[in-house]
């Protein structure tokens, strides 16, 4: 799996959880997951940049396969 393509899926997923959980958005509970979400659509985001320049495994699987 790609990195980027994984990065892709995260964001879809944040995205996702949005337009679910609207009619709760000002719950805590809410907050929470949205920001542990976006925290890791941004770290996948990263890593996918770093893999891109300097093909470090940041996610743990080898983005060629």
């Amino acid at each position: 799996m790609n990195y980027t393509l994984f990065a892709i899926a995260c964001y879809i997923v944040m995205r996702g959880l949005q337009v679910l959980f609207e009619e709760y958005a000002q719950k805590s509970w809410y907050k929470i997951v949205i920001k542990s979400v976006t925290v890791i659509m941004l770290y996948a985001a990263l890593a996918s940049l770093v893999n891109w320049y300097e093909k470090i495994h940041l996610l743990g699987f080898d983005p060629t396969k």
